[in-house]
């Protein structure tokens, strides 16, 4: 497997992307791109539970999948400690052992990574230790939709974008915070914030891309136990309107939800359940737009087609729970 290129989180979205070349070529009888989406699995003794790996290994397999995608809070209860931290093999390298999932997993930083060594996570040295290993702050991934059997340029792509979410959240900078961050490389908050939010807001303008998905760990709009990120939907959710965003994903609530507002042109999709999930889902009121809600562990996989975007929400066994079709 190649290794991913890596660049600086201050370099603008589209100045760089992650190669399709890394990716495994999408079979024969279809188009588009397969991939599995959702949070890191806490190890069985510290939950109890059935882990979404099992799942998550078996739906891979039937969709044969490009690359797998995490939505941050990707080792807890405080990110790693150290290059030699047991987390990483006990919760990455030692669980997703199925054959489907030996490809790219590009991931996020969530607000419990930022409890540990964060330059650990978006740095070489895990890579080196699992090859499918990719981190960083903000990145753009792009992944043709073509067929193998296309010849010339292709002109149908999706364009992925990784943002950073924590540093958004006031309550974690407060001076009545108990617990540590890891801001190293952030500099100045503002400034930082700032930078991001052009790096997007110019990214998106200048994206021909077929389907835009905007990536984060926080919520936007959510009925689990965190509720929506006041700060997201102030700051990030007028920039993903304004430019068409097909979809927002992100964790940080355990449970898998799609959320799908009249006053927004955003899908709004959670999948947080990769563990300590049955924390509880808000009913709601009609306008919160909750088109489904899954209080349990599990994940979602998204297909990926030109005309056509899938998204299926499955439990820990890889039961298929509800889809969401987009179409173009």
């Amino acid at each position: 497997m190649s290794q991913v290129p890596r660049w600086l989180p201050s370099a603008p979205f589209g100045e760089t992307q992650v190669g399709v070349g890394v990716l495994s070529a999408p079979n024969s009888s279809r188009q588009g791109g397969m991939a599995l989406f959702g949070t890191k699995t806490v190890p069985d003794e510290e939950v109890g539970l059935l882990q979404p790996s099992v799942g998550m290994g078996r739906v891979g397999r039937q969709l044969k999948i490009n690359f797998v995608v995490s939505v941050g809070d990707n080792f807890y209860q405080a990110g790693l400690k150290g290059p030699n931290d047991p987390k990483f093999q006990n919760s990455f390298s030692k669980v997703y052992t199925a054959r489907s999932l030996q490809t790219p997993w590009y991931s996020v930083l969530g607000n419990h990574d930022y409890l540990g060594d964060t330059l650990l996570q978006i740095g070489d040295a895990l890579t080196k230790k699992d090859n499918r290993w990719f981190c960083d702050r903000s990145y753009l991934l792009k992944h043709n939709l073509c067929g193998p059997s296309h010849t010339g340029h292709c002109h149908k792509f999706v364009e992925f974008f990784f943002i950073d979410t924590t540093p958004f959240v006031d309550k974690y900078w407060s001076p009545e915070q108990k617990r540590t961050f890891d801001w190293r490389g952030i500099g100045h908050r503002q400034t930082y914030l700032d930078t991001q939010l052009e790096k997007l807001n110019s990214g998106l303008s200048s994206s021909s891309a077929t389907w835009k998905i905007v990536i984060g760990h926080h919520t936007i709009r959510s009925l689990g136990r965190h509720g929506d990120t006041h700060e997201m939907v102030k700051q990030v959710l007028p920039i993903l309107e304004k430019l068409k965003v097909d979809m927002y994903l992100n964790g940080h609530d355990h449970c898998l939800e799609h959320i799908k507002r009249e006053d927004s042109t955003v899908h709004f999709v959670t999948s947080g359940a990769g563990s300590k999930s049955f924390q509880g889902l808000r009913q709601g009121k009609p306008e919160d737009g909750l088109q489904f809600g899954y209080d349990g562990q599990g994940f979602i996989s998204v297909s990926m087609a030109a005309q056509d975007l899938r998204i299926d929400f499955h439990d820990a066994l890889g039961h298929k729970l509800h889809q969401l079709t987009l179409h173009k």
